[in-house]
């Protein structure tokens, strides 16, 4: 009250007042709000602005922040006061700030304002803040109601007439006498863990807001209260740093400490670990040496502040490596010993906190839980309908498709499941800790197989489905419904299959991970895939799979080709082509072989053209031909592995090779014509690639660019990354031929971010491709200078790949 006397002596406003010191209006304004302490700064600051004499200010403040002391010190032996509604927060609030802006403008014009969230996100505390910050607002007060306890929804009305200290007269109804002692004032309610009681919530709120116009109330809950008036506010974890790399030996002392916030890598949730381990355990800071590790661990707990805070209580016993280490029992690790001793059981473990929640989800909600749990990634919200509906039925307790829908609207209304809009799609995702949990679950209730087995046939399916479309119109949906399901689909082939999986439903899927990991820049990823699974079957299950065995064979044989492994390849081709010379040469229809599985003799083609190509990227012409128009000579080719447009493509490539372009010309664009005729999209990138390396090669640069530009066009159709990083090499050369030198440079800088991390060597190894590429590179470096050059390519590193490919067309006018 003094503070705003000063300021009214004086006439000042607080824009004024903000505008002669270093603190925002807010800042200033809430020093007089009444609800907290304001720090010493923000009260001199203030003083000053408004003329009064620092000393006695400074005195007062410091009588007054005694008196706070042992008010909160009393306030804490009050066993009866919720805790984190008191005055003084005991400890700092992080990463808020939005939140926080939010809540407190929706509080202008809302009634009812929800925060929800996940247990253990925050909810409360948040809301203590908000009631701190608005709470000058509420003429007559701001009243919180702790509903964690309560055993019925009919306990509700009273718990919150206790809570703004109304007692009913007997026989009285609490919501009545509510009411009645609410009516005229201007109040703000804070009803705090609504989540197990919702019916009792929903009808004290509903009967009390059209009765009070002055009221609103906030409400802290794990789902949605679902009243009319409800604006709701979803409450996420903290925000997560990225991974750093440890320093090396020349940057800065491992062992020098920065403040979080001092490094690019921090975020929210590392300053929020960075301090609560720094209380727990004194002699912890975050330095250079771990700041890697707190990284790792703030990303594993998902930026979940009661986990994070948990966890910061083990460094005590625990270096940040062994914390990280034994994350992969978190709930034993963050047990009870570790939580805080004031709080509510249900917040002294992370396992208790997750208890809460499974408790309070139905039947259906729990075992949709516990297999989406083995979803890595996120899941599309049709395949979880299906993997807890009708494609779970051999898991017990699957349950039908109008229930499984239901459960899993259930989980997101209670924080367990987050939805994500990607392509007109609803994608679902469950935070680690929350997938932890499920797992857990799917052990103890003897589910883990069946779940299992549901799980990874659901996957192995969809790949199947996608590579018997390569060929087709669909391809292009087909490879970005893949590139959704990498995470899922890295899980099953790198685990051992769970007992009583059919090896043919493995071998089947491979199909469709040989164009998927070359389109995702996954190409070593899919060799070790391929690696494993043949190491699991290192010859045909059954006869009944061989055929299948052998169609694995080649997908892991292109992977090894393209990764650069070329001495494996050929001893898995070979494997390979003994055991297709074993299968009887029968008639597939008469013999009852499936539609969707290969022929012998489409198998023979496919293994010669795949000889052919190591045979092209190393120059030996001869041999590519000869192993090529074997191939075209079986005239039976599979089309979802696109042997017959890929064969022509040899041949078009190792024309060129040999001089001959006219005739290369004919060719790539022969199968230039079945590829748009069957609607493929990846081969018409590489076909247009040929056609521009061909026309550059026959030293006519300048009628490379229009194919170029065709084909970034199809690779960003299917996000092709090596496809655009192949053009991209081309082009360099193309632009270094056609007399623009700086442009090239630009382009080399931006593609070589691209090849390492995919596995693959640059431009596959192909020689051709490979001596052009130098050729550019030190034409660019001769014409430029070598200083000029790396300005140039240090540019084309800080614009990336996309932006230097739009900006070098532009430049050169290409029009597709």
């Amino acid at each position: 009250m003094d503070l705003r006397a000063l300021r009214s002596r004086v006439r000042l406003t607080y824009a004024q007042m903000a505008a002669s010191t270093r603190f925002s209006q807010s800042a200033l304004s809430q020093a007089a709000a009444g609800l907290r302490l304001p720090s010493r700064e923000v009260l001199l600051a203030y003083v000053r602005a408004c003329g009064g004499d620092p000393r006695w200010w400074e005195d007062c403040w410091e009588r007054v922040r005694q008196e706070l002391n042992r008010l909160e010190e009393a306030r804490n032996a009050d066993s009866s006061t919720p805790a984190g509604f008191g005055g003084v927060e005991a400890t700092s609030f992080v990463g808020r700030e939005t939140d926080l802006a939010q809540t407190t403008a929706l509080l202008e014009h809302s009634r009812l304002v929800t925060l929800v969230g996940v247990g253990g996100v925050g909810k409360t505390r948040l809301a203590g803040r908000v009631l701190r910050e608005v709470g000058e607002r509420f003429t007559d007060g701001t009243y919180c109601a702790e509903l964690a306890e309560l055993g019925s929804d009919h306990a509700v009305p009273e718990a919150v007439a206790s809570a703004v200290g109304v007692h009913a007269r007997a026989g009285q109804d609490p919501l009545t006498a509510l009411a009645e002692a609410l009516r005229g004032r201007s109040v703000l309610l804070l009803l705090d863990n609504c989540e197990h009681v919702l019916g009792g919530c929903a009808r004290t709120i509903g009967g009390l807001l059209p009765l009070l116009p002055d009221l609103r109330v906030l409400a802290t809950s794990r789902q949605p209260i679902n009243l009319g008036a409800e604006h709701v506010l979803q409450v996420t974890p903290l925000g997560l740093p990225p991974l750093p790399q440890p320093q090396s030996a020349h940057e800065a002392p491992a062992d020098k400490e920065r403040a979080p916030g001092a490094c690019g890598v921090d975020s929210p949730a590392m300053t929020l670990f960075a301090d609560r381990a720094e209380a727990a355990s004194p002699g912890f800071r975050v330095t250079d040496a771990n700041r890697h590790i707190v990284a790792q661990v703030c990303r594993r707990l998902d930026g979940l502040p009661l986990a994070l805070e948990i966890a910061a209580r083990r460094l005590r016993t625990l270096a940040p490596e062994e914390l990280l280490q034994r994350l992969d029992h978190r709930f034993r690790l963050l047990g009870p010993s570790a939580g805080e001793r004031t709080a509510p059981p249900r917040h002294q473990a992370l396992r208790a906190l997750f208890d809460w929640s499974y408790e309070l989800c139905t039947e259906a909600e729990r075992t949709a839980w516990e297999q989406l749990s083995l979803c890595t990634g996120g899941v599309l919200l049709t395949d979880a309908e299906q993997l807890c509906g009708p494609a779970g039925q051999a898991a017990a307790g699957a349950t039908g498709a109008g229930e499984a829908f239901e459960a899993l609207v259930g989980l997101m209304d209670k924080s367990l499941l987050m939805r994500v809009e990607t392509d007109g799609c609803t994608r679902l995702h469950m935070l680690e800790t929350v997938r932890s949990y499920g797992q857990e679950r799917l052990v103890e209730n003897g589910r883990a197989q069946s779940a299992l087995r549901c799980h990874r046939a659901w996957y192995l399916r969809l790949a199947a489905r996608a590579g018997l479309a390569y060929g087709s119109s669909a391809q292009a949906s087909w490879l970005r419904r893949l590139r959704a399901e990498h995470a899922n689909l890295r899980q099953i082939a790198t685990s051992p299959p769970p007992p009583g999986e059919p090896a043919a439903i493995v071998l089947h899927a491979c199909i469709g991970f040989w164009l998927h990991c070359l389109t995702s820049a996954n190409v070593g990823e899919g060799a070790g895939w391929m690696r494993r699974i043949l190491e699991r079957h290192p010859r045909p299950p059954s006869p009944e799979t061989a055929l299948l065995w052998c169609q694995a064979v080649w997908v892991a044989g292109f992977l090894l080709l393209l990764q650069g492994d070329h001495d494996v390849a050929q001893e898995v081709i070979t494997r390979g082509e003994g055991a297709l010379a074993d299968v009887p040469a029968v008639n597939a229809a008469a013999a009852g072989v499936p539609a969707d599985h290969p022929t012998p003799a489409q198998l023979t083609s496919a293994f010669l053209q795949l000889r052919a190509l190591p045979a092209l990227f190393a120059g030996d012409t001869e041999t590519a031909v000869k192993f090529t128009e074997a191939s075209l000579a079986t005239g039976q080719w599979s089309d979802a592995l696109l042997t017959r447009e890929q064969c022509i493509a040899q041949l078009g490539f190792a024309a060129v090779m040999q001089g001959d372009h006219a005739r290369s010309t004919v060719l790539l664009e022969q199968a230039l014509g079945m590829s748009e005729a069957r609607g493929d999209v990846w081969h018409r990138c590489y076909l247009l690639w040929a056609l521009a390396v061909n026309y550059s090669d026959a030293g006519r640069p300048e009628l490379a660019l229009k194919p170029l530009k065709r084909a970034l066009h199809h690779t960003r159709e299917i996000d092709e990354h090596l496809g655009e990083a192949a053009l991209s090499e081309t082009l360099a050369w193309v632009l270094s031929s056609c007399g623009n030198p700086r442009s090239a440079a630009v382009v080399l800088g931006a593609v070589d971010r691209v090849w390492h991390p995919s596995g693959a060597p640059r431009l596959f190894g192909f020689a051709l491709l490979t001596a052009h590429r130098e050729r550019a590179l030190h034409s660019a470096i001769r014409l430029l200078g070598e200083n000029e050059y790396q300005q140039a390519y240090l540019e084309g590193q800080n614009l990336g790949l996309r932006g230097t490919l739009e900006r070098a067309f532009a430049a050169n006018q290409v029009r597709s």
